[in-house]
């Protein structure tokens, strides 16, 4: 059966014998739960489609009575066999389409998992129930947060009591099937992205906001791993591969935050694309964890701008196609070579520009520094202090590209240029909000592709 051999092994970094939920929690559900079932279904046949695209009328056919049997017999399911399916059909979903119609079956599911991790089934749960409500716990959150990185629809707040699924710190922990080594990691990562999503919706940063994002940066920076973990069954995935992914994720985060809230202290956003894909590359592209390495190497990715980087980004891009069969993978690599030849045609303008001001400042050396209105800055009069700084201000909320240039290379009155922040330290077109970022092509294209 396709599910077993080939279905599973994209959805869990572990895919040993025994230790895949899929294979030995969910699937076993399924043989008496017909949403499930056909859910399942309709998972195998999108996962085909790619080279067998007639595999996607099943598909969607499997999925069409999937809804309707769980319309028909939801008050008679299992809990967690109804989040099993919306989970299971949210995946379908974003393997045929986008995140758009993913965060319907999601919606749906964060109800169920309050159902399911309720008070009142604590009482009496086995040892392979509370590993089933765990795990699919983790995979909604794994998939809410996930899919909020590129959407801008918000679900509000998790109030989950979760104290049954929690393990002494000090415990030995298993690998998740998707968070890994991450599972602390991703409750911060999802602030950030709601966040970013109240970024996107607006055409500046409050202070309030900029003071939240400081606050979060400060707690992504000091995320650390749990200290000890199981190791898998599975010989493609190592723990120590799993810990450098979790620490790509948090620099790739920190890297979001940073094109999101330029306006706080950060490192260039090269050293934190560097930092990510340093990560990236200690893990062997025949690892099973390329099935999560999407967002890592999309955010840090789009940041390269030597060709031997480049080359290797598209490398690890072909491991993971290789990997997961998906077109979401396909999507993800148009847009880092549509965001490559905007940041190339923009670096190119740029340059032309810095040329043309060259050669007019070497022709104005010998004259004193004139302001818009044509008056020297030495004869501003006070009533016109404010006037005389009007374009420094601009220049600080969105510099046209000339100005940038003026600035970044301290040519110029030192009077305008130290009207820039010195802790803006990012082009405004390669913020969350400018057109040569990543989230603002998908958003061109409108696409929200499922980064997972």
């Amino acid at each position: 059966m396709h599910f077993d051999r080939y279905t599973c092994g994209i959805l869990s970094v572990k895919d040993g014998a025994h230790e895949n939920p899929w294979r030995t929690l969910i699937w076993p559900l399924a043989k008496d739960t017909p949403a499930l079932y056909h859910a399942i279904f309709s998972l195998s046949a999108f996962h085909c489609s790619k080279k067998n695209p007639s595999l996607k009328v099943y598909g969607m056919e499997h999925m069409h009575r999937s809804i309707a049997c769980m319309v028909q017999d939801i008050q008679n399911m299992r809990a967690d066999a109804a989040l099993a399916t919306s989970l299971a059909l949210a995946f379908a979903d974003t393997w045929d389409r986008d995140t758009r119609s993913c965060i319907q079956h999601l919606r749906g599911a964060k109800a169920l998992v309050s159902q399911v991790a309720g008070p009142g089934l604590q009482a009496g749960l086995c040892a392979a129930d509370l590993d089933r409500i765990r795990f699919l716990y983790n995979t909604w959150l794994y998939m809410d947060v996930i899919a909020r990185l590129t959407s801008l629809e918000e679900s509000g707040d998790q109030k989950i009591d979760l104290s049954i699924l929690q393990l002494p710190k000090k415990a030995v922990h298993e690998i998740d099937p998707l968070m890994g080594c991450a599972t602390t990691l991703f409750p911060l990562i999802d602030r950030v992205a709601q966040l970013i999503q109240r970024v996107r919706k607006t055409n500046s940063n409050s202070i309030s906001l900029v003071s939240e994002a400081i606050e979060l940066k400060r707690r992504v920076e000091q995320w650390e791993p749990h200290d000890w973990f199981e190791p898998p069954e599975d010989p493609t995935s190592e723990v120590q591969h799993s810990i450098q992914i979790a620490h790509a994720y948090r620099w790739a985060t920190i890297l979001y935050l940073h094109q999101a809230v330029p306006e706080m202290p950060f490192e260039p956003a090269s050293e934190l694309a560097k930092r990510v894909l340093l990560l990236l590359a200690t893990v062997p592209p025949s690892s099973r964890t390329t099935i999560i390495q999407m967002f890592p190497l999309l955010a840090a990715g789009c940041e390269t701008d030597q060709e031997e980087d480049r080359q290797w980004v598209l490398s690890r891009w072909k491991s993971i196609q290789t990997r997961l069969m998906l077109g979401s993978s396909d999507r993800c690599i148009d847009v880092v070579h549509e965001v490559w030849m905007r940041r190339d045609q923009f670096e190119a303008e740029k340059q032309r520009r810095q040329f043309r001001w060259a050669g007019r400042s070497n022709s104005l050396n010998d004259r004193e520094p004139v302001e818009r209105d044509g008056l020297p800055y030495g004869n501003v009069a006070p009533g016109n202090i404010s006037n005389a700084f009007m374009f420094a201000k601009e220049s600080y909320g969105r510099p046209a590209a000339e100005d940038r240039v003026i600035s970044s290379r301290g040519t110029g009155n030192p009077r305008r240029s130290s009207a820039v922040s010195p802790l803006e330290n990012i082009e405004f077109e390669k913020t969350v909000r400018g057109k040569l970022h990543w989230v603002s092509v998908m958003q061109e294209w409108d696409w929200e592709v499922f980064l997972g």
